[in-house]
């Protein structure tokens, strides 16, 4: 089972009802909204721990620590992984993913929970 530890988190505003998206990348839009990051271009700002109902509901983003994440695909212990579709996590391995963590414990497939460290400053593999 995927557990956390210490995190740093930040608060916004959801940009639109969030709330099937717990563990998914987010990426900010205006002043201190966020909304769901949606490809691997996206610039993340961390990892949704909340589920916002509707738009200005409080956004809670994980953006530094160890935390759980949603997998869009199979992810290997200490893989780097970045946001692709849907705000899914996926293993870097194209050359141009932002990375945005490194993951801790594996998951089988997509839909699964998994730990990762993120990265303080998220880069191009």
């Amino acid at each position: 089972m995927a557990s956390e530890q210490e995190q740093i988190c930040i608060t916004l505003k959801a940009e639109a009802d969030m709330s099937a998206y717990q563990y998914r990348g987010v990426s900010i839009t205006n002043a201190k909204f966020g909304t769901l990051a949606s490809s691997s271009q996206s610039v993340v700002l961390g990892i949704q721990m909340n589920k916002p109902p509707v738009y200005g509901a409080p956004l809670s983003v994980c953006v530094d620590g160890h935390t759980k994440a949603l997998a869009g695909a199979a992810v290997t212990v200490g893989s780097y992984v970045g946001v692709f579709n849907a705000g899914f996590f996926k293993p870097c391995n194209n050359g141009s993913a932002k990375i945005v963590g490194v993951a801790l414990t594996a998951a089988s497939g997509s839909g699964e929970l998994f730990e990762m460290a993120i990265e303080r400053w998220i880069r191009y593999q």
